[in-house]
């Protein structure tokens, strides 16, 4: 086996590397002592052998030698402080082999001199002494056995040969022990070097299995604090950075914390799938990382949710909201990612906290309540953490737990408010409203439960409890008024919404044309597809389609075209802007001559003086609702106030087309009447 051919086990360079180290650190430990060694050896056999021999063997070759081993030893104990490159291992073991060689034969032929013109009683003490230096020598070569095999062969041989030849048996039994030592110091030397190679490659594989160990710590390390997909820091290593932020030695005194959540994106992926939207998201990091770089550091909570940290100087600095601003319109624009064209948004909460008092739960909730406002505001804007909004947030959660609770005890009640036909001055119907009466007595209205309702999925029930208690009160007002009922956006989700709402009409045997159900704009665009199955399928059952709050939304026209509509309902804020705004009165206008174009019924809503009446019928409006022609009323108010518009309308037949008024009790009276007992002025 060559000294410096690699373990088994192992790559050769690593091999070569590590077994060159291994026998370059070993000899430095080891030539030094062989030379002192092999010192004491040769003033041994100069003193024993000075008075047989010339002078110049007695002397001049062991001063040689002396000078020889002399400089070898300063050499390796200059090496032993030394860490030398690999190539020049190579050529220092290189040359040890060689100056093994010539010190061995030159030491060896010394030795075979001695013992010929020695003395014959003197001459076994010359061999005794060579053999036992070249053993010495041998044992320091162990990581070395071509060295060591050098120093047998020419150092103790010639002497060893001679004494199997003398022809004296006492000598020649002498030889042979020497032979059968010589050959146990081989075989000693091939079995030291394999163990050292076996030890070698054990350390050696250990180290790699250690290597390979941290390695997969490292890399498990750098998963657990980093998205796969993004590559940006996690969730994980926000909290940490936050929990250590305070202990920080740094100039900046506060931290903010960015939240902020894509808007639209789950429609990416509902629509082209996961792998877009992950590609999309990859884009999205591109394009927040180019933004923030220079002044934070963006993290990935999952999903679609970011957050950003920056340091900043002063707790009302203009730099995170500025920062949230550009994020804000930075998302705004257009993403073309594999061939699409993605329009998304962001939304962004902040908050900023004082280095001495981080606490990373309370910041982040801080972040997520901004958050929250900022969608609850419209989506793609930002908005900063006030004390106010915890107040907020504080007071919706407990609404929400009352309303899980009272949902169960049918504090939800449908009340009703008039929509009258403008032309005739009849009522044609009313709309169904919630109304939470909760067990305090306060009287919670729809905007705020509703969308409470819709987030934790209970709007589906709570609307077809509120519409089979409406169809049993409705049975009541007669077979030409309709209930007009609105339909959220996250019911349009439900697969089964038509089912649902036709099981309920089954049974209260309510007749599905007298209801007209009511679809805003954002349901049409959150669920086009499934909006347009499940509208077309109540359609064929004969109910009346409605598309609520018209003009509000992105594309009202292209709704039109979309879905058979029966009827739209102008959106409260252009009829009440109508006296103050031309714009509202040219909005209004445009719609009802594309209503009359496309033969669908006019509803005003928002009507609440005689103004805007005027106004909306010279418009073209069929119907109207508002507070001028009465509140919304529970079941008993509206059975009243049909009693008493058809009283008055069998009485006053002279004013046909006199809308009728409804107060809150259900008393009603016609427009003229009221007009005329109080002077023109009307009251609510």
């Amino acid at each position: 086996m060559s000294d410096i051919s690699p373990p088994l086990g192992l790559p050769a360079s690593r091999a070569d590397d590590v077994v060159l180290a291994e026998q370059y650190g070993a000899l430095r430990k080891q030539i030094p002592l062989m030379y002192a060694v092999m010192f004491v050896d040769i003033v041994s056999l100069a003193v024993s052998s000075f008075d047989d021999i010339p002078l110049v063997l007695s002397l001049g070759m062991p001063v040689a030698l002396t000078v020889v081993i002399a400089v070898r030893t300063g050499l390796w104990l200059h090496r032993r402080s030394v860490e030398a490159p690999r190539a020049d291992i190579q050529r220092y073991l290189r040359g040890t082999i060689i100056a093994s060689a010539v010190l061995s034969i030159a030491f060896g032929g010394w030795g075979l001199m001695l013992f010929e013109q020695a003395q014959p009683q003197r001459s076994m003490s010359v061999a005794l002494y060579v053999f036992v230096g070249t053993i010495s020598c041998c044992y320091c070569l162990l990581a070395l056995p071509t060295a060591g095999r050098m120093v047998l062969l020419f150092g103790a041989m010639p002497v060893t040969l001679q004494l199997l030849l003398s022809g004296d048996w006492q000598l020649i039994g002498t030889g042979t022990n020497f032979v059968i030592v010589a050959i146990l110091i081989l075989r000693t030397m091939a079995t030291s070097y394999a163990d050292f190679t076996e030890v070698v490659r054990g350390r050696s594989d250990m180290e790699v299995e250690r290597e390979r160990a941290r390695e997969a710590e490292r890399r498990a390390q750098e998963i657990s604090y980093r998205d796969a997909l993004t590559g940006l820091q996690n969730r994980r290593a926000l909290s940490e950075h936050l929990d250590t932020f305070r202990f920080q030695d740094q100039s900046a005194t506060h931290l903010a914390l960015l939240v902020l959540d894509l808007d639209r994106f789950k429609a990416v992926n509902d629509v082209h799938g996961h792998p877009a939207g992950d590609r999309l998201l990859q884009a999205v990091v591109a394009r927040l990382t180019d933004i923030v770089e220079q002044v934070g550091t963006a993290y990935r909570l999952g999903g679609d949710e970011f957050a950003i940290v920056i340091e900043v100087a002063e707790p009302h600095s203009e730099l995170a909201t500025l920062v949230a601003q550009n994020i804000v319109d930075g998302l705004a624009a257009p993403f073309s990612v594999g061939g699409l064209l993605h329009h998304i948004g962001a939304s962004v909460g902040v908050a900023v906290v004082s280095r001495n008092a981080v606490d990373r739960e309370t910041l982040m909730r801080q972040a997520d309540i901004a958050l929250y406002k900022a969608k609850e505001n419209g989506r793609s804007q930002h908005r900063t953490f006030e004390a106010q909004m915890d107040v907020e947030i504080t007071r919706r959660s407990k609404l929400e737990r009352d309303l899980r609770r009272d949902i169960n005890a049918c504090a939800f009640l449908p009340f009703y408010q008039p929509i009258v036909d403008l032309a005739s001055g009849k009522l044609a119907g009313f709309e169904m409203l919630a109304r939470w009466s909760r067990g305090d007595g306060e009287v919670v209205g729809p905007n705020q439960f509703i969308p409470i309702a819709e987030e934790c999925g209970l709007i589906g029930r709570l609307m077809f409890d509120l519409l089979e208690q409406a169809c049993l009160d409705a049975a009541a007002w007669g077979p030409d008024v309709m209930l007009a009922v609105n339909v959220s956006p996250v019911q349009l989700k439900d697969p089964w919404f038509s089912e649902k709402l036709l099981a309920i009409l089954t049974r209260t045997s309510f007749p599905a044309r007298r209801i007209t159900l009511e679809i805003t704009e954002n349901a049409l665009i959150a669920e086009p597809e499934n909006a347009k199955r499940l509208v077309q399928s109540l359609k064929n059952q004969g109910m009346l389609i409605a598309l609520d709050d018209f003009g509000t939304g992105f594309s009202s026209i292209q709704h039109l075209k979309m879905l058979p509509f029966d009827k739209i309902k102008i959106d409260r804020s252009f009829v009440q802007g109508l006296k103050r705004h031309s714009e509202s009165y040219k909005m209004v206008l445009a719609i009802t001559r594309l209503a009359s174009s496309l033969d669908v019924v006019v509803i005003a809503e928002g009507i609440e003086d005689v103004s805007a009446l005027e106004i909306v019928r010279e418009l073209g409006c069929v119907e109207g609702q508002g507070y001028f022609f009465g509140r919304p009323m529970n079941a008993d108010s509206a059975v009243n106030a049909l009693q008493s518009i058809r009283r008055i309308q069998s009485l006053d037949r002279r004013l046909p087309s006199s809308p009728i008024l409804v107060s809150r009790d259900g008393i009603a009276v016609s427009e003229s009447a009221s007009n005329a007992a109080s002077g023109g002025r009307q009251s609510i």
